[in-house]
């Protein structure tokens, strides 16, 4: 059985991050919205009222993936610093350095100044946990559709993990807003690393800006 080379994953995996520095409109252009305006998972009547309430509170300020990552940190540069356009396929150097820029990638650094913030952050649903079938209480809050379940995980600070508290019936890939306080913590999962946290004090379906 022949496998991807490391060079080919390396790149599959910047050019997801690339895709999900547009996530604002990436998360209405998906193929898969569509679908997800009906089927999505549709809130109860007291999370609705709490997400519209924490809405017009005017508390959390909206911000995008963009942001989460610190002006000094240049993924692309991050990229070019291993020259893998040098390597060939069967290089074994293409192995060494995939691993460390894996753990660069696990390890991206926070947008410190977002620390403590109380925000508001549109993305998709990838679970950690389903509990009692088709509920689930924590998931990582990702930029673009597939990230972490189909294809490679974006660098660290473009993850959020976030817990609920209460199991919803949110499902795989759903597009949600979240909102809550953003705290700078490293969270470890099989499906990919987490630089950032929310405990999330409401949960909605994302709906397309009619005006945009």
């Amino acid at each position: 059985m022949k496998t991807a080379s490391s060079t080919g994953r390396i790149l599959c995996m910047l050019a997801a991050l690339l895709c999900g520095w547009h996530s604002a409109t990436a998360l209405a252009l998906t193929d898969d919205y569509e679908r997800q305006k009906i089927e999505h998972w549709q809130p109860s009547r007291e999370d609705a009222d709490t997400a519209a309430a924490a809405k017009k509170s005017g508390k959390y300020s909206e911000i995008t993936w963009d942001k989460l990552i610190p002006p000094s940190w240049n993924p692309a540069k991050v990229f070019d610093k291993f020259n893998f356009d040098k390597f060939s396929d069967d290089d074994p150097r293409a192995d060494k350095a995939l691993k460390e820029f894996q753990a660069m990638w696990s390890n991206a650094p926070a947008n410190k100044a977002l620390g403590g913030k109380l925000v508001r952050i549109a993305g998709f649903v990838a679970p950690l946990d389903f509990l009692g079938g088709d509920e689930l209480a924590e998931f990582l809050l990702v930029p673009y559709f597939g990230a972490c379940i189909h294809v490679p995980p974006p660098p660290a600070n473009q993850i959020i993990y976030v817990t609920l508290d209460k199991p919803r019936g949110i499902q795989m890939m759903d597009t949600v807003w979240v909102y809550g306080k953003l705290e700078i913590e490293k969270t470890e999962s099989d499906i990919g690393d987490a630089g950032y946290r929310i405990k999330a004090e409401a949960v909605e379906p994302y709906v397309e800006d009619e005006n945009n």
